[in-house]
């Protein structure tokens, strides 16, 4: 490549910079850097699928755990009120110190 080819192009590309086109080399930043972003929102939007999931599980095992908890802590009339609780008391009694 000549001597006068190379002004040439830098004259051109010059006059692009000062006009506030873009050039070349920054349309090729401008597409990489949106691939890359639009590859970071889909790892992102990846991870918070299984972030989700992950936490859907956890919340189904502490609905387990609390039930398993509560159930054993009941008394046993209280388990099936058909059967009735001692005392005349039903299975919910809002105010058990006036019975």
């Amino acid at each position: 490549m000549d001597l006068e080819t190379q002004i040439l192009r830098l004259l051109l590309r010059l006059r692009k910079l000062k006009a506030g086109g873009p050039t070349d080399g920054d349309i090729k930043a401008t597409t990489t850097g949106i691939t890359r972003m639009q590859a970071e929102i889909t790892d992102i939007r990846a991870e918070m699928r299984q972030d989700f999931a992950a936490l859907g599980d956890e919340l189904a095992a502490l609905r387990r755990h609390m039930n398993d908890h509560f159930t054993a802590g009941r008394p046993r009339c209280c388990k099936d009120p058909a059967q009735g609780c001692p005392q005349g008391a039903s299975a919910f009694d809002p105010d058990p110190i006036g019975s």
